[in-house]
C-alpha cells in the first residue's frame, strides 16, 4: 500500500514494504537512518525523532540497547531490558506495562544514534549512561504507574 499525505508532500507505504526495504539495506551491510513513529519510546525518543540502525549479527546485547525486532508479525522499536528463558524481553519506554518476550532471531537491528528532531545533537546509544537511564526508567515502572493513577485522582 502506498499513497501521499494529504499535504501531498510527504510519500505514505505500508509498514512491511518500508520494513522489507529496510531489512534489505541491513543485509548488504549499510547503516539505515529510521524516523520513529508513535510514543512508545518517550520520554528519550520521540516521535518524529530519528536513529542509525546496525544490523543484528547474534552476538551479546548490552543491557538498555535499542532494538528494532519483529514481534508477533508487526515491527517494533523498544528497549531490551531482560532475558528470560532464551527469549529476550523489550520494553518501550513509555509503555507501563506492556512487555514483548521475542527469539533472538527476531531482533534485525541495534540503534546507534539518536537524533531529535527537536535539535542537531546526535545522541550516541552505545554510552553507557544512554543505556543505564533507560534501564533506570523501566526498573521504576511499578512507581510511574501509582504516580500516572494519582494524577488521574487528582
Amino acid at each position: 500500500m502506498t499513497g501521499y499525505s494529504e499535504d501531498k508532500k510527504t510519500r505514505i507505504i505500508s509498514n512491511d514494504l518500508y520494513f522489507t526495504e529496510v531489512q534489505r539495506m541491513l543485509d548488504e551491510g549499510k547503516e539505515v537512518r529510521i524516523r520513529i513513529k508513535g510514543g512508545s519510546m518517550r520520554p528519550f525518543i520521540r516521535d518524529g525523532d530519528s536513529v542509525l540502525l546496525l544490523a543484528y549479527s547474534g552476538g551479546a546485547l548490552l543491557p538498555g540497547s535499542n532494538l528494532l525486532a519483529k514481534h508477533q508479525g508487526k515491527y517494533v522499536f523498544h528497549r531490551y531490558v531482560g532475558r528470560i528463558n532464551g527469549q529476550i524481553i523489550l520494553a518501550g519506554d513509555g509503555n507501563l506495562v506492556l512487555k514483548e518476550y521475542i527469539d533472538p532471531t527476531d531482533i534485525i537491528a541495534v540503534a546507534s544514534v539518536h537524533y531529535p528532531q527537536q535539535s542537531a545533537e546526535e545522541i550516541n546509544l552505545n554510552y553507557r549512561w544512554a543505556r543505564l537511564r533507560g534501564l533506570a526508567w523501566y526498573r521504576i515502572r511499578l512507581l510511574r504507574r501509582i504516580i500516572a493513577k494519582l494524577k488521574r485522582i487528582v
